[in-house]
């Protein structure tokens, strides 16, 4: 969707491929930082959604948020959720903080990333590691470029794009 509020401009998406489009519907998994709208999970039943949802500790405000979650069958990634191990007693990997936004971002587009292969499909996306693993934001966002510029001059799979 076109932002006005991300680190890199619409253009600079546009510029590395990526597809801007304010009809989300058909998407079938959609990242996010903040609570995304009760009425957009209506409108995508089934699909995945992944953001801070804040209902992990039973927050009564983020409560019908959850229900229509349950109600549409969608599935919920909960970044409070995301620990080590995968053990709910391991550590937050995702945080609070400025950093949270960026580190998601990381995260999905890595996780899409080993999504495709699973499928059969091969992406630069899998050249990046979970956002922990790097020594500082810098080093991140040179991943993240390098990534870009491999799509921007192979591509991705036509299966994909």
């Amino acid at each position: 969707q076109p932002s006005t509020q991300r680190i890199y401009t619409d253009a600079e998406y546009l510029a590395a491929g990526a597809t801007i489009n304010e009809d989300v519907s058909r998407a079938t998994t959609l990242f996010g930082v903040k609570q995304v709208p009760i009425a957009l999970i209506e409108q995508m039943p089934g699909a995945t959604f992944a953001f801070f949802s804040h209902t992990i500790k039973g927050q009564e405000a983020s409560m019908p948020l959850l229900d229509a979650c349950i109600r549409n069958g969608v599935r919920l990634i909960d970044y409070e959720c995301i620990r080590a191990a995968g053990a709910s007693s391991g550590q937050r990997l995702v945080g609070f903080g400025e950093l949270a936004g960026k580190a998601g971002l990381i995260n999905g587009m890595r996780g899409l990333g080993l999504r495709l292969a699973a499928l059969g499909h091969e992406t630069p996306l899998l050249g990046l590691l979970p956002a922990y693993q790097y020594g500082s934001y810098a080093e991140a966002c040179a991943a993240i470029r390098v990534v870009g510029e491999r799509i921007a001059a192979g591509g991705l799979p036509p299966s994909v794009s």
